[in-house]
């Protein structure tokens, strides 16, 4: 499978948008066929479930979950919460891509896309930062009672550059929570970006951000395939 943009999407004009603020939303980004052959492997992975438990970052295979009882399972989610009250915490699925093959055409393709010298021109093109060589992926789901709290996406040790969430979630309502929040240094709201089919979110990693609560009442897990462009090797 050959993973493309599509052949409307404007890569200059995208690149300008992107310096007005270091940051850029963007539809219709990919081929459309390529975006549907994405979005139905990202509903056939697994999970693991990732989480903030006893002050360090937990991951949890879905098997392991299915196994716990409820009362352990509340004890996950209670001490998940305990640290977002406090500004640090999250409840998300997710599943890393940038260790090695997932077993699923499409994404596997997409991932080898994203490293491709045509993508990594174009981002260093789009950003300004000439020393990006690599871009790590994982895809995400984010269902009910599930979210992301504020943060800054820099890392001194894989020394990313732009974080980028390529959405492939259909006919999702902004009600539903599982937005792209901004905020200025205070911890004031800016703006948020609703999750949609084939977009693309760019943003350089100083800005603040996280993704807003997803509603008991959500139809559908918001889906989507994520990461850094960034200056070291994978």
């Amino acid at each position: 499978m050959q993973i493309k943009f599509n052949e409307n999407f404007d890569l200059d004009a995208a690149a300008v948008e992107f310096q007005h603020d270091k940051r850029g939303r963007f539809t219709d980004v990919l081929d459309t066929s390529n975006a549907s052959e994405i979005y139905t492997g990202l509903k056939s992975l697994s999970y693991d479930l990732a989480l903030i438990h006893e002050q360090r970052y937990m991951s949890i295979q879905p098997s392991d979950w299915t196994s716990m009882d409820p009362q352990t399972k509340q004890k996950y989610i209670t001490m998940s919460h305990r640290y977002a009250s406090h500004g640090e915490g999250f409840i998300y699925g997710r599943k890393n891509l940038s260790a090695g093959g997932c077993g699923v055409g499409s994404i596997d393709a997409f991932n080898k896309w994203l490293n491709s010298k045509a993508v990594i021109a174009w981002i260093k093109k789009v950003s300004g930062h000439d020393d990006i060589v690599a871009a790590s992926a994982q895809a995400t789901r984010y269902g009910p009672g599930q979210f992301l709290t504020r943060h800054k996406d820099e890392h001194q040790t894989e020394q990313r550059r732009v974080a980028y969430v390529f959405n492939f979630t259909e006919k999702w309502h902004p009600d539903w929570g599982g937005l792209l929040q901004f905020y200025e240094n205070d911890g004031t709201p800016r703006d948020s970006w609703t999750p949609g089919f084939n977009t693309l979110s760019l943003f350089d990693v100083k800005h603040i951000h996280s993704v807003t609560y997803v509603t008991p009442f959500a139809l559908q897990p918001r889906l989507s395939i994520t990461g850094w462009f960034r200056a070291t090797p994978l």
